[in-house]
């Protein structure tokens, strides 16, 4: 391949300084990042999306950094059901160790060595070596470019495959210490705990570690001459879990000793499970609250300081949920959102309800986040784990711990159980315990109190004859494993249906009338298995689907009413007539689709909503301003005024209209759907194109009635006309973005025709 194909890689890698501790002479205050050619980019991202689905088959579950399926939250939730449930004989701790430059000094010799013995052909190792057949590089910092130079070892960051190369690379090491027999690891049930890996972030569970430490330290020595691996011990942690480790003497270990609280992939891990709370999300809040205070004063749009909070807020707190099992009260979310609402508002009384913003933009919203929603979301996809991986052999050891926690309750039993849940006394495991919590939170929250279906038969607490007789575990084998296989055809079953389709032997007639007595106590009255909810989502869905988080998420906001009757009775009164329901949908759904500046989409929100503030209204708040308009200085200026019936607007309606006609070759007289909302009622129907056309011109005419709102003079026609001309490079771009030059032709054409004849 080599003498087939030659390529020259150049880098070109942007030095960037960590500004919290930086200093200019110190190598280790840069962090360089590779900026590749966009063929090996290419080339890179084929291969990367081929070694993907060999990769999980390959690294064992130790290793959670960039494998399909797995995700960092997999290894905190594994360490904190370690530590919180710590034996009391044998001293255990654990050691967070780090690596100096993990990436960059991988050695190639030794990557393809470790690909020649995982198995990878001669072919695919040829792309490999490809990639890395004398690669250049040069430095740039600022305006400066040093002169290339070839590199010799290290994966690249910002390369797709590189990740999984290291992966790749590692494994060997974390093979060698799960080996050792000198080295001790934690036992949790049946199940000894070792390593834990994050692509290069290293954790070692250690019991007897004056014993254990030696020989792993030996070991990682040994590792680091053969692959390039190098220890950074300035920055290794050792941290005792219990009071036998705790009464041990480290002094001749070269880790720095942290006995009450380290980090681990951005979570501040605690020796109590009730400080996690204060030192994540009560230090995140406190972070939050500065950062706000600091932008708040930026000029900025609605719009604009929502999809902030969107974009740089929310992925924070959305991490420690994912990754903490904690339960939170609803005061910390009512401080949050009055924190937001603050800085969404500058400081002032919010003019629009938070349930129409949180709304997503199909619903006709402007998709700002509930926190409270997001964590429940990312904690019922823990929850979906113990339900998919329940009587699995093969799950992540998280999910095994928790499963097991508890022998003389069943904890899939408690999800599926009508509300209250039993005692969380008899639950040691506070990460068990605070999980169930959440999830009677969230079902009283949204008012599902109810017995699931998707209970299981087998070893649930509630069906005592389960928990007694061995032969339910029989069924579980045969696949009558929850309540609602019980069922056929939505109905239950009877015992000769289920006997033929499960092969139940006759003698289990009686355990059969057992489990439908059960259903018909927790189900009384009609009993089908039709109705489902999310609760029954959440026992049944897939917790390895994409974007599972927003899906829960939708479904927690598409249960929460929020209706828009009020608004729509409100304009009904303003407007003197009736609104179809056909209508009223209509101008909902021209909210956010009518234009593609965020801007645009701001103003139909806020005029639907009834955001902006009549002269009159004002009055009546501060009784020294006039209520009378300033444009005709004779009528109350209410809403519907401002927008409409100002004698002093009259002339530029009806040239706005006559202009309407015009281009669209429809007659049209002046009338305030149109005005107010750019839709039409009636027969008179308008293609699709036209529609667009008359949406995005007429949202320019209350645009320019806004601007002037407070104007003694009104819009005139020439402005309006001025605005579209201007905004319609935008629409340009945005029929370009989507390949439909065509679109824009057949939408704007009409118009522009018209316009030079004006």
């Amino acid at each position: 391949m080599e003498n087939i194909v030659h390529i020259v890689l150049f880098l070109l890698l942007y030095l960037i300084f960590n500004i919290l501790h930086f200093h200019p002479t110190e190598c280790t205050s840069y962090r360089p990042i590779s900026l590749l050619n966009t063929d090996t980019k290419i080339l890179a991202k084929v291969l990367a999306r081929r070694l993907e689905n060999a990769l999980p088959t390959i690294i064992s579950k130790d290793q959670t950094g960039f494998v399909k399926g797995r995700q960092s939250y997999f290894n905190i939730r594994r360490l904190l059901n370690i530590i919180y449930s710590a034996s009391e004989d044998v001293p255990e701790c654990v050691v967070s160790l780090d690596a100096e430059k993990a990436f960059d000094r991988v050695e190639w010799a030794y990557l393809f060595a470790v690909l020649n013995k995982f198995g990878f052909g001669p072919n695919f190792t040829s792309w490999i070596k490809l990639l890395y057949l004398r690669p250049t590089a040069s430095i740039r910092t600022n305006s400066q470019r040093s002169r290339p130079f070839n590199l010799h070892r290290g994966t690249r960051q910002g390369c797709p495959l590189s990740p999984m190369l290291f992966d790749l690379a590692i494994e060997p090491l974390a093979t060698a210490l799960r080996s050792c027999k000198d080295i001790s690891g934690i036992w949790r049930g049946d199940t000894e705990h070792r390593v834990s890996l994050y692509a290069d972030d290293l954790l070692l569970f250690i019991s007897y570690p004056t014993v254990s430490l030696p020989p792993a330290l030996s070991l990682l020595s040994q590792f680091g001459k053969l692959s390039g691996y190098k220890l950074n011990l300035n920055k290794s942690e050792l941290f005792p879990i219990n009071n036998e480790a705790c009464a041990l003497d480290f002094t001749s270990l070269p880790f720095k000793i942290e006995n009450n609280t380290f980090s681990y992939l951005g979570i501040s891990v605690t020796r109590k499970h009730k400080d996690l709370f204060q030192e994540n999300l009560i230090t995140l809040l406190n972070q939050t609250k500065y950062t706000l205070t600091q932008w708040s004063p930026l000029s900025m749009s609605l719009v604009g300081r929502i999809n902030s909070v969107k974009m740089i807020i929310l992925p924070k707190f959305l991490y420690l949920f994912q990754a903490l099992p904690l339960f939170i009260p609803g005061s910390f979310f009512q401080l949050l959102d009055s924190v937001i609402s603050s800085y969404l508002w500058r400081g002032k009384r919010p003019r629009l309800n938070k349930i129409h913003l949180q709304k997503t933009k199909v619903a006709r919203g402007l998709a700002l986040p509930n926190f409270r929603f997001y964590y429940w979301a990312a904690n019922l996809r823990c929850l979906a784990f113990w339900s998919s991986c329940y009587g699995q052999p093969d799950c992540p050891d998280w999910v095994a711990m928790e499963l097991q926690s508890n022998d003389s309750l069943s904890i899939l039993a408690l999800l599926g159980s009508s509300l209250p849940l039993a005692s969380f006394k008899s639950i040691r495991n506070p990460v068990v315990k605070h999980s169930l919590k959440i999830w009677a939170q969230f079902r009283k929250y949204f008012g599902f109190h109810n017995f699931s279906l998707l209970s299981p038969i087998a070893s649930n607490y509630l069906f005592k004859p389960s928990c007694q007789d061995s032969a339910f575990q029989e069924w579980h084998r045969k696949g009558i494993v929850r309540f609602k296989d019980l069922f056929i055809n939505n109905s239950l079953a009877s015992f000769e249906q289920l006997s033929r389709k499960f092969s139940l032997p006759k003698s289990n007639f009686f355990r059969y009338l057992q489990a439908r007595h059960f259903v018909l106590s927790q189900m009384p009255g009609s009993v089908t298995a039709t109705d489902s909810n999310v609760v029954d989502t959440v026992l049944s869905i897939d917790p390895l689907k994409k974007r599972l988080i927003s899906t829960l998420y939708g479904k927690l906001l598409d249960l929460r009413s929020a209706p828009t009757d009020k608004l729509k009775t409100a304009w009904e009164e303003d407007l003197g007539l009736l609104l179809s329901e056909d209508t009223w949908v209509s101008i909902l759904k021209l909210i956010n689709s009518t234009s593609l500046c965020a801007n645009h989409c701001l103003i139909q929100f806020k005029v639907v909503h009834r955001a902006h503030i009549s002269k009159a209204k004002l009055s009546s708040i501060y009784p020294g301003i006039s209520p009378y308009c300033v444009k005709c200085k004779h009528v109350e200026a209410s809403l519907i005024h401002m927008y409409w019936s100002c004698s002093s607007l009259n002339k530029y309606w009806r040239e706005v209209f006559h202009t309407l006609s015009q281009v669209l070759n429809i007659k049209f007289d002046p009338n305030p759907l149109t005005a107010l909302f750019g839709v039409i009622e009636g027969e008179e129907k308008l293609t699709t194109a036209k529609q667009r056309t008359l949406s995005f011109v007429s949202l320019l005419v209350r645009r320019a009635i806004l601007l002037r709102w407070k104007d003694a003079l009104p819009p005139t026609h020439t402005q309006w006309l001025e605005d579209i001309m201007s905004f319609l490079k935008l629409e340009k771009i945005r029929y370009s973005l989507q390949h439909s030059n065509k679109k824009f032709q057949k939408m704007w054409g009409p118009f522009l025709k018209a316009f030079q004849t004006m």
